[in-house]
């Protein structure tokens, strides 16, 4: 599969606060200010068909961070695109950041 591009994504989704203090942490996105739930998929440079899913994991989970573990499925080779969530990742293509004049 290394001779496509493959493109990686990921969502967020709210969940119900959870009753245990521990898991109400682990969940909160300071960011969203809400519980959630982060979800990855790579898919293939046409997006017809889905390569890899990762369901469930804490919303405050970084996507690069989230892109790392699951990238080791992958052949070495393999490359990806990314939004600008992946920058800093290894064999993966995200858009230049603009300096500002």
């Amino acid at each position: 599969m290394t001779e496509i591009e493959l493109i990686v994504d990921s969502t967020e989704q709210d969940i119900f606060r959870p009753k245990n203090d521990e898991k109400q942490k682990k969940y909160y996105s300071e960011k969203q200010k809400s519980h959630r739930l982060k979800n990855q998929i790579i898919i293939t440079d046409n997006g017809k068909e889905i390569v890899d899913v990762i369901v469930g994991e804490r919303g405050p989970e970084s996507d690069i961070i989230l892109f790392k573990k699951q990238q080791k499925k992958f052949d070495k080779e393999q490359r990806f695109q990314g939004d600008k969530g992946y920058q800093g990742g290894e064999r993966i293509d995200t858009p230049k950041k603009k300096n500002k004049p």
